[in-house]
């Protein structure tokens, strides 16, 4: 088993292919958006929302190269 590749579906896996991709803690995220880790968590499995301001914020901070339509997809863009 590859322990690197997340296993499980994601709500927003080309978010999570970003963090992960690029090596930014997740800690790091949830403290640029003033939530905590647990929050962020929450807000990635869908447990929660993000809020536009959060959107903005990881766009800006983050990932300036990537859209937030994609970023925040919930479809990986692969064909079913």
């Amino acid at each position: 088993v590859n322990t690197k590749e997340p296993v499980e579906a994601k709500n927003f896996p080309i978010l999570e292919a970003a963090i992960f991709d690029r090596g930014i803690k997740k800690k790091v995220i949830a403290e640029k958006l003033n939530i905590s880790a647990k929050a962020l968590s929450n807000k990635l499995s869908g447990k929660s929302t993000f809020t536009w301001d959060e959107v903005v914020t990881l766009k800006c901070v983050f990932f300036p190269d990537i859209a937030p339509e994609r970023l925040m997809s919930r479809n990986n863009g692969k064909s079913a």
